[in-house]
């Protein structure tokens, strides 16, 4: 069954090219686009070209190119609707299949849109549009960036007969932006100012209806619909991306205005949320275009609030922004008006860490020691979900000076509550016969980084790690086929290609760093010995008389926890 062109459109916007193509071809950044051996004929010299701003991917070598899609398509032998479904199902969006139907209802509202944006400009140069006109002229909004913007306008009596002529009742109404009353079909932003909301792509995908009489809300944004769905959309970001790629960075600010009023002042690089909490589909959509990520709040308590409570799915996204935070009573709008574009540029240059920036407000917030050490342990736990060893380091020794407590005394507590994260146990899948035991997270990391290694190193690694220690049942079957191809001196990798190994350590081993492996691996083999002779102590007290062969045991069951709990890393 066709997949609706509306969806074809999501899944590009969704998708991310740079870490498709990064899963199977080492990509290095080469001045705004990406650079790598291509994949689809053999090179030594790099000419493999991907462009994540523009979605594009081209080999200047054998002439390959196209968008995610295609890539998916080429390199793994996909039909289009199987690449599709691929790309969906990794990035989350729902294709809902009935017929032609769907995809012709998503096309329609798409040319409602666009007919309403042109109808929406013509009535703000006209007679009814000249309270609104004055309204955004008295904000100084020029001419040029309204047409930029597309802004208009829509009147208090909007006129939908075309409309209920041109469209099926089922695409007004889909829209969202049409209600059948007594009277008819209506529009529901009535007597606002209009501003079209457009995808990466462009196309517009839904409108936010400014108020100009202060009647509540402010903002009316359309309902989500086939083609919008405002976890995943930033406004302006169509036309920030060039900018962000030329400046490095990205701004995220609160309002509509606010991206307008940037954008006329030499900020492109701005996009603003559709009235709802930054997601971590925002931050996936933004890491397309850069890394380096800037938050502007309000310099009030509710801009404190935000910035604090948003450092979670920072983290959790392998983020890490920097926060700026307005002088109080002010918005960009307001600022740019008195300061202009050189006092915005001190202000971005006054920026925070946000992680820094989240420890400074605990501890001044902390009015006693059992306070000072709660919010140490809440910045402890969220760094060590930190990926980057060298990152972690930096942050440590910030929350050390910040907190006045000792460097290594906070390091070796940060490594051992990794290490105890680590030991977690986590819920499999049922198997075939039977519920599957629990999982040991370090038991897949360490057959996860034999396959990072070089093939000598990780025979070593192995010297004796017996498929006993083991707690769970598969990953020991695994490792035995792991020993018996290295010590045939086999490349380990093709292990990956078998359906069973393939399905339990692929995700693990794409998803395993490259820095630092060999600390890893260390620490997850000792984690192995160590709790397998925890693991044998217990058994003996368990199968002993009890008296003073018991105390020995249970004696050197506790001296092997104690060293355990100190082991600060593989080196010690």
């Amino acid at each position: 069954m066709k997949i609706p062109s509306s969806k074809i459109d999501e899944i590009l916007e969704a998708s991310d090219i740079y870490e498709i193509i990064n899963d199977v071809v080492p990509l290095k950044k080469m001045g705004n686009s990406f650079k790598g051996l291509c994949p689809f004929h053999s090179e030594k010299t790099p000419s493999f070209n991907v462009h994540p701003d523009k979605g594009f991917y081209h080999c200047f070598g054998c002439g390959t190119g196209g968008n995610v899609i295609s890539f998916v398509m080429n390199y793994y032998n996909l039909p289009f609707p199987e690449a599709a479904r691929f790309l969906a199902d990794r990035y989350g969006v729902t294709i809902e299949y009935e017929g032609a139907e769907v995809s012709q209802t998503a096309k329609d509202i798409a040319a409602l849109h666009e007919e309403l944006v042109l109808d929406a400009r013509k009535n703000l140069y006209s007679g009814i549009g000249k309270e609104a006109l004055n309204y955004l002229k008295g904000r100084n909004f020029s001419d040029t960036l309204l047409e930029k913007f597309m802004v208009g306008y829509f009147p208090q009596k909007f006129d939908t007969e075309k409309y209920v002529r041109k469209y099926d009742k089922s695409v007004l109404l889909g829209s969202g932006l049409f209600k059948e009353g007594q009277y008819g079909m209506r529009l529901m932003f009535f007597d606002r100012v209009m501003i079209p909301v457009r995808g990466v792509t462009g196309r517009t995908i839904a409108f936010s209806g400014r108020t100009l009489t202060g009647q509540m809300p402010k903002y009316i944004n359309s309902p989500e619909t086939e083609i919008f769905k405002k976890r995943r959309v930033l406004f302006n970001l169509d036309l920030a991306k060039e900018h962000i790629r030329k400046k490095g960075h990205v701004l995220i600010v609160e309002g509509y205005f606010d991206v307008m009023r940037l954008y006329d002042k030499g900020f492109g690089n701005c996009v603003a949320t559709m009235g709802t909490a930054l997601t971590s589909e925002h931050v996936s959509l933004l890491k397309r275009f850069t890394d380096d990520i800037y938050m502007l709040y309000d310099g009030d308590e509710a801009g404190y609030n935000s910035a604090l409570k948003s450092l979670d799915l920072f983290v959790a996204a392998d983020s890490f922004p920097m926060v700026i935070f307005l002088p109080k009573e002010d918005d960009p709008d307001t600022f740019l008006d008195r300061e202009g574009a050189e006092g915005f540029e001190a202000l971005l240059a006054s920026r925070k860490d946000l992680f820094v920036f989240t420890a400074e407000t605990l501890i001044e917030n902390s009015d006693d020691m059992n306070a000072r050490l709660r919010n140490l342990e809440r910045m402890k736990q969220m760094l060590t979900k930190v990926k980057s060893p060298y990152r972690k380091e930096h942050y440590a020794e910030k929350l050390a000076e910040i907190f006045n407590v000792g460097k290594e005394m906070l390091k070796k507590d940060i490594d051992l509550s990794a290490a105890n994260n680590s030991l977690k146990i986590v819920s499999r899948r049922p198997v075939k016969n039977g519920r599957r035991p629990a999982t040991y997270i370090y038991e897949r990391e360490f057959i996860a980084t034999l396959f990072k290694l070089p093939e000598d190193v990780a025979l070593m690694q192995t010297e004796n790690i017996m498929p006993e220690f083991f707690h769970d049942k598969i990953l020991a079957d695994i490792y035995k086929k792991v020993l018996d191809v290295l010590r045939d001196g086999d490349n380990i990798s093709v292990l990956l290609c078998s359906p069973d190994v393939g399905s339990e350590l692929s995700e693990a081993v794409i998803k395993m760093p490259d820095t630092d492996i060999y600390r890893l691996a260390a620490a997850t083999r000792e984690k192995l010995i160590s709790n397998s002779v925890m693991d044998s102590l217990s058994k003996e007290i368990k199968s002993s008389d009890g008296g003073a062969k018991a105390r020995e045991l249970a004696i050197k069951r506790f001296e092997q926890a104690g060293r355990m709990m100190r082991k600060r890393n593989p080196e010690d």
